[in-house]
């Protein structure tokens, strides 16, 4: 079972990368920020449209997980996801400012629950069974490794 302060360490963190992007981006120009370092890396407008279209997906999961009993969790892939939904071409700002947004309204909802939510499983279909725990977790590595990304531009 996961402690409290697991919990919120996690939870704390969610909340901050949006701050970490905001703080890394400012001192980036408009024009640095969708111009790629190098050709094998990405701008930060894609990282960007990257995290948008993980959290779209991840945080679909965390809310199915608490909806439903043991849901079955699609295998989906981000980067074409962030393609469909034109991420990678929206205004930086304002595409910082809706994942902004959309993650205070995650990490309210998180804050919320009850000890035993966190260990709700959903069935992922290349993973297996996994907790909600588990993909929050999955979802702030991955967050921190592309802030680390961003931070470095």
């Amino acid at each position: 079972m996961n402690s409290s302060n697991q919990i919120n360490d996690l939870l704390n963190g969610l909340a901050d990368v949006p701050k970490r992007i905001s703080h890394a981006a400012d001192r980036l120009s408009d024009a640095e920020k969708y111009l790629p370092p190098s050709n094998n890396e990405w701008s930060a407008a894609q990282i960007l449209a990257h995290l948008r279209a993980s959290d779209d997906i991840l945080a679909h999961r965390l809310y199915a997980i608490l909806t439903c009993d043991n849901p079955a969790l699609p295998a989906y892939d981000e980067r074409r996801w962030a393609e469909v939904a034109r991420y990678p071409q929206a205004d930086f700002e304002r595409s910082l400012k809706i994942f902004t947004l959309r993650r205070a309204e995650l990490v309210a909802m998180l804050r919320h629950l009850v000890l035993e939510d966190w260990g709700r499983p959903g069935n992922h279909e290349m993973q297996g069974a996994i907790s909600l725990f588990q993909i929050a977790t999955s979802l702030l590595e991955h967050e921190e490794a592309h802030c680390a990304q961003l931070e470095a531009l």
